[in-house]
């Protein structure tokens, strides 16, 4: 790759985003993506709204889809239904983007991020939260200058410049009398064509459950009957659908009008497509074995999905053997969906308004509280491995699953502040997490969770001191510490009072740090080394580690000579119990200390392995100083072009973050080794390296630091420049400056819509996959 073109990457890096694969066909729905797509290039904040089960979500991931190459930095999906705690909406955001939590002010850091990026947000679920979501588009929209968001939800967010698009059901069939029965599509009472989508969507879902199942004279009106009934509501045709695999459509149609008389008195004064999807629910309920539906009840106790093991745990059915058949029996009925995740685990998830509904139920029958204990429960015994997981061979395992467990540990920590007893254990699982929030730079999220605790649960116990440590330790790296320093010493008091010598040696070790913050590296530098010795004596294996990596980059800042023996004694410690996220600092150590005394051969072998055993973990803090060392590596021998490109991916894995006692430490020795490779190459020449370092995505920046060269950009299928008219070489000029779609229609004065289909034929006729790919060829052949 040659420096004109890694710089051009830089710029222009096409992103695809986050959307998920689609399962089932899309059907329908033509006219409102172009809809949508024309109202997305005239307006920042676009609101789907609609009743529940319409198809808001499917609709907006298709419309997301579909934009997708207007948007370099690529469509990002925020589920919102799996967030309960509109403080937690900003968050969410950030992480659906894989931006950091470990800023005080993470509105701010969102906005500098999103500041010149032109992607679109597609918001799904908002209504629960609907004030949240309001005030998130409110600052980002006027803060932004080409981010998009495309939101769903039941009700407008009420936000200056929102565009609404009602999404209304599909069209159904009306049966035209004078026409011998002839099935033809009806939208607001016109006709619009002989086969209704929701006839459609009703046919293909039934035809997927029952392959034998066929539309024929005989079915075909009761079909249509099926369709009108449910007023062409896609959620409630495909509860429908999955009958017709065990009942006629004429029994489906007659069984549906018995599910209507079943709403009672409270539900007949909603909208009537609300009482239709409730009545659709409430069939498929009534429908269920009545251990389907004490499970199904249960089951909506969770956030974000579950696994069998989390299922068997919460749920309790008499005997316990009918909980499989019973979970079997949601699945094939669809009340469920199943997939298997890439690592060999399979995970359940139920769509919301089918969740909603079994809540309501679960509250009505009087379980929802017993139902909610044993889900803390189960998710506490989770946080409390990483007592032990955190330090040991299991802690990648541990931080996949408590990543992959997220929504369910925060509705656990929710319910237990809420409830009059819980408030203990929302202390123990929010302290018990302590690593993940730090190292997986959800640092506001854990403050917050621990002060709201701390403030519940005020009676003096080890775990309050513990939580005091923690709370401390997180308020240090938001650089708060002010508040740092109060809860250090209620912990140090407590602890002392109670004697609890793993609290003490966990406030030494916060001690070094808050004097690091305050400017006194040295004597930093003496307490952790104290600290890891007291650890080492009363068996507090992570402290122990902790302290010494502490320790190391202490005397490394400072030119100590106890570098060499504290990386050493760090890398035997790390290895004794086999960790990989510990064990990757003690690499790192390891191959900076090699680095500093001139072995850099060395320095880059143990780097390396430093950044295979941080690849594990898809969050990790540490990847960014594992760039940094790899980069004073490269420096030392030379290879500057090498090193500069590490130090825009470092750069690029820190963005957004303000993480001090994390990053400052390396970076009087990192600014040190940027000014000499940049005086040795040159300013121009640095960038251009730089930036391409930058933008490579963190998997190949990954391969790229453990040894493997940037991939080449692919040979096209032709590369004169004749083979583009003279308007596809402007939108190709303007595409390798890096304007975003919007840009290119301003600057050439066409619509968006035709500078999208300009750059679909250059890509077409240049046999490229993305912007990037364009830009890159523009820039050697369109001088």
């Amino acid at each position: 790759m040659s420096a004109g073109r890694a710089k051009v990457i830089g710029v222009v890096r096409h992103v695809q985003g986050n959307l998920p694969a689609e399962v089932t066909s899309f059907v329908g729905r033509g006219g409102e993506v172009a809809a949508a797509k024309g109202l997305l290039s005239s307006t920042r904040l676009l609101t789907l709204t609609g009743p529940g089960g319409v198809g808001k979500t499917r609709l907006s991931r298709q419309v997301g889809a579909a934009v997708r190459r207007a948007f370099p930095d690529g469509v990002w999906l925020v589920e919102v239904a799996h967030v309960h705690d509109g403080e937690l909406v900003g968050l969410s955001v950030a992480n659906a983007l894989g931006l950091r939590d470990d800023t005080s002010a993470p509105l701010a850091g969102l906005i500098e991020y999103l500041a010149d990026k032109s992607l679109l947000l597609i918001l799904d679920n908002c209504e629960h939260l609907i004030d949240a979501c309001a005030e998130l588009a409110s600052r980002l929209i006027p803060a932004t200058t080409d981010v998009r968001i495309l939101a769903t939800s039941r009700e407008p967010l009420g936000v200056d410049g929102e565009q609404i698009m009602p999404v209304a059901p599909l069209a159904v069939p009306a049966v035209d009398e004078e026409d011998s029965g002839e099935i033809r599509a009806t939208a607001g009472g016109d006709a619009v064509s002989e086969r209704s989508d929701a006839l459609r969507l009703l046919t293909e879902r039934a035809s997927a459950a029952n392959p034998e199942f066929r539309v024929t004279d005989a079915n075909r009106g009761a079909l249509a009957a099926i369709c009108r009934r449910l007023d062409g509501i896609p959620l409630a045709l495909e509860l429908a659908a999955l009958r017709l695999r065990m009942f006629t459509p004429d029994q489906v149609l007659a069984r549906l009008d018995d599910a209507m008389r079943l709403l009672t008195t409270g539900l007949r004064t909603a909208p009537r497509r609300q009482q239709t999807l409730e009545a659709a629910i409430r069939w498929s309920y009534d429908l269920c074995t009545p251990d389907e539906q004490r499970l199904w009840e249960q089951l909506s106790v969770f956030a974000g999905g579950f696994d069998l093991d989390a299922a068997e745990a919460v749920c309790f059915l008499e005997p316990p053997a009918v909980l499989l058949d019973s979970l079997t029996g949601l699945v094939e009925k669809s009340v469920l969906n199943y997939r298997h995740d890439s690592d060999g685990s399979g995970r359940y998830t139920m769509l919301e308004p089918l969740r909603q509904f079994a809540l309501a139920e679960l509250a009505a029958h009087g379980d929802e509280r017993a139902v909610r204990i044993r889900h803390r429960e189960h998710y506490y015994l989770l946080a409390h491995r990483g007592r032990t997981d955190y330090w040991g061979s299991g802690d990648a395992d541990w931080f996949r699953e408590v990543t992959r467990e997220h929504p369910n540990l925060r509705a656990a920590l929710q319910f237990s502040l809420s409830d009059p007893d819980g408030a203990h254990r929302a202390l123990e699982i929010a302290n018990e997490l302590r690593p993940f929030w730090e190292h997986y730079r959800f640092l506001l999220e854990g403050h917050r969770w621990l002060a709201e605790a701390l403030a519940k649960d005020p009676q003096p116990s080890v775990a309050r001191a513990r939580a005091l440590a923690a709370a401390s330790v997180i308020a240090a790296m938001l650089s708060d510490t002010t508040e740092a320093n109060r809860f250090a010493g209620e912990c140090v008091q407590l602890a002392t009072e109670l004697d609890s010598a793993e609290v003490l040696v966990e406030h030494k070790l916060l001690s070094a740090l808050l004097t690091f913050a305050a400017s006194d590296p040295f004597g930093a530098l003496d307490i952790a080394v104290q600290t890891a010795g007291e650890a080492e004596a009363c068996a507090h294996h992570g402290v122990e580690m902790e302290s010494l990596a502490f320790a190391y980059v202490c005397a490394l800042m400072v030119a100590d000579a106890r570098a060499d023996s504290i990386a050493e004694r760090f890398l035997a410690k790390t290895a004794d119990y086999g960790s990989h996220l510990l064990g990757g600092l003690a690499y790192w150590a390891s191959g900076t200390n090699q680095w500093r005394n001139g072995n850099q051969d060395k320095a880059v072998a143990e780097l390396r392995r430093a950044m295979e055993q941080f690849r594990l973990f898809d969050r990790c803090v540490w990847s960014a100083s594992g760039f940094d060392g790899l980069a004073w590596a490269a420096s030392a021998q030379g290879d500057y072009v090498r090193a500069a490109r590490l130090m825009g991916a470092a750069v690029s894995v820190r963005r957004g973050s303000t993480h001090q006692l994390a990053h400052a430490m390396t970076g009087a020795v990192g600014d040190k080794v940027r000014l000499q490779v940049a005086h040795a190459m040159g300013d121009r020449e640095f960038q251009v390296a730089f930036d391409a370092g930058a933008a490579m995505p963190l998997d190949e920046a990954m391969s790229y630091a453990i040894g493997a060269e940037p991939v080449p950009a692919p040979v096209p299928k032709a590369a004169a420049a004749d083979v583009l008219t003279r308007r596809e070489k402007d939108v190709a000029r303007l595409v390798a400056a890096g304007y975003s779609n919007k840009r290119i229609a301003t600057e050439l004065v066409i619509s968006i819509r035709t500078a999208e289909s300009h750059i679909d034929h250059i890509l077409t006729k240049l046999g490229f996959g993305s912007r990037t790919q364009i830009a890159g060829w523009a820039t050697q052949h369109l001088v």
